[in-house]
């Protein structure tokens, strides 16, 4: 199995490491854009890419990751290849929540129908705040729905 990582930092699995939907068991480190206000950790959410035998990480700010809807943070995050990908690295991150996938980086952004976020670095793994753009004039599948009041509208009641 090839271990990749979101960036320069060297990540090594233990046995007993990260599991996938088991939010208590993920990792953190230091968030180096620190410099611009947002949370000072970061969380490693591994994510099991079972068609290309990898595990990958996504970076999401902690402040982020807490604000997620239970049923996002303890969802199995899985990598879905976009359509005209041309690399293995051009995927979005996506969880199966409320009977849907989720995007991830439009939950995170409170995307409304017709806009889409945008990858400034070009990382669609890198979820942080300051990697992300909201953007107008998305016409795909994904961008004509709401995802986070999806997921809220399903959250079963306390």
């Amino acid at each position: 199995m090839t271990i990749t990582t979101t960036g320069d930092e060297a990540f090594v699995p233990s046995t007993h490491g990260p599991t996938p939907g088991r939010p208590e068991t993920y990792r953190k480190a230091p968030n180096d854009h620190r410099a611009w206000g947002v949370s000072s950790e970061i969380v490693l959410v591994p994510i099991n890419d079972r068609k290309r035998g990898r595990t990958l990480f996504a970076k999401i700010e902690q402040r982020s990751f807490d604000r997620l809807p239970e049923r996002v943070r303890g969802a199995c995050w899985v990598v879905v290849r976009d359509g005209t990908a041309t690399d293995d690295m051009q995927v979005s991150v996506r969880a199966m929540a409320a009977g849907s996938l989720v995007t991830i980086p439009r939950v995170i952004m409170n995307a409304k129908a017709g806009e889409y976020v945008r990858n400034i670095n070009g990382n669609r793994l890198d979820l942080r705040t300051t990697n992300l753009r909201l953007e107008t004039g998305g016409t795909g599948k994904h961008t004509k729905r709401h995802d986070l009041a999806l997921v809220e509208n399903k959250e079963p009641s306390k």
